[in-house]
């Protein structure tokens, strides 16, 4: 699909990030069964999700300007940060609501949350709502001197990890009331039935050292859940914490908990993925195995490792923290 947008016309002249931004919409609107051309502009939103957005023209643009004294006027539009989303809604024809969320590790799960509200208050009959992000030096070398970034393989969840893997890419859901994908025969994969929003307190650059209000803004979600999809990436502080607040929300319950992160690395996106593996684990029952983590997980969590696991799941939440105390999580149901 990004090969495939790279060779169009407006593939040739965009940027890395807002090529794949592109794509994930595409590819969403394909499996939905859902013609761009068909669509009712003003009754279609855009939502994406991303910490960094185009980070290698930027590097470039900003290595010329202290360079030369001037950088190239021709790359100064693919910076601005909504460039993705600016890209993605022209080429589609979408006029409706739009949104460039950044919330950083929770980006992705911030920009679905908006646009479950979108359709929740009828603001669009269908909304793509996703991230995407792409990898770049600058970011890579800050996250490698301070130490976020790991020195060897990311294992989610495992004591023994120290730090995460950074990664790129994209995914975008077509979000929709339920009445109307199926009136027109779509396959419907899961429902989205809630989402919270909060902040928790944290330093601004750090993870929250209290678990408890975590695990109080998870608690109404995962009540009954059969998984959890966590945000652990193998960094020390942040799989600590989620670990504790997993187990004060299950309570006495035992619930299956994954992660792609140890598959596909940490960026502020990756919650549209997360997401995404959600949305088909409820689907299909097939639950994607953690990579990296070598048994036993952190407060002794039921994580799945190896392969992946065949188990009924009803409801999965996906949980989406980012630095500074932001919780985004959702719950999606079977349909």
């Amino acid at each position: 699909a990004v090969a495939d947008v790279a060779r169009s016309a407006i593939g040739r002249r965009i940027d890395w990030v807002s090529l794949l931004a592109l794509a994930a919409c595409r590819l969403a609107l394909e499996d939905a069964g859902l013609d761009p051309a068909r669509l009712a502009p003003a009754r279609t939103a855009l939502g994406l999700g991303s910490a960094w957005g185009n980070l290698r023209e930027t590097t470039v643009f900003l290595d010329r300007l202290f360079a030369r004294g001037a950088g190239n006027p021709l790359l100064f539009p693919n910076l601005v940060f909504n460039a993705p989303l600016s890209y993605a809604s022209i080429e589609l024809g979408i006029t409706g609501p739009t949104a460039m969320v950044a919330a950083q590790e929770a980006s992705g799960e911030a920009a679905i949350a908006w646009g479950a509200d979108v359709i929740e208050d009828d603001a669009a009959d269908v909304c793509l709502a996703g991230g995407a992000e792409e990898l770049g030096p600058v970011v890579h070398q800050v996250l490698r001197e301070t130490g976020v970034t790991t020195s060897g393989v990311p294992r989610p969840l495992d004591p023994a990890a120290d730090g995460a893997c950074l990664g790129e890419g994209a995914a975008v859901l077509v979000l929709e009331p339920l009445a109307r994908a199926r009136a027109r025969g779509a396959k419907v994969y899961a429902r989205l039935s809630a989402s919270s929003g909060r902040a928790v307190p944290a330093p601004v650059h750090g993870w929250p050292r209290d678990p408890a209000p975590v695990a109080e803004t998870l608690r109404p979600l995962v009540r009954d859940a059969d998984l959890v999809m966590a945000a652990a990436s193998g960094n020390p502080a942040l799989d600590a914490l989620e670990a504790a607040a997993l187990t004060a929300a299950f309570g006495e319950r035992r619930v299956l908990v994954t992660s792609v992160r140890g598959t596909i690395g940490d960026f502020g996106a990756v919650g549209a993925l997360a997401a995404a593996a959600a949305v088909l684990a409820v689907d299909s029952g097939l639950v994607p195995p953690t990579l990296g983590l070598v048994p036993p997980a952190r407060a002794g969590l039921d994580v799945v490792v190896g392969r992946a696991r065949r188990a009924p799941v009803r409801v999965a939440v996906v949980d989406g923290l980012a630095r500074g105390g932001f919780c985004c999580p959702l719950r999606l149901e079977a349909a």
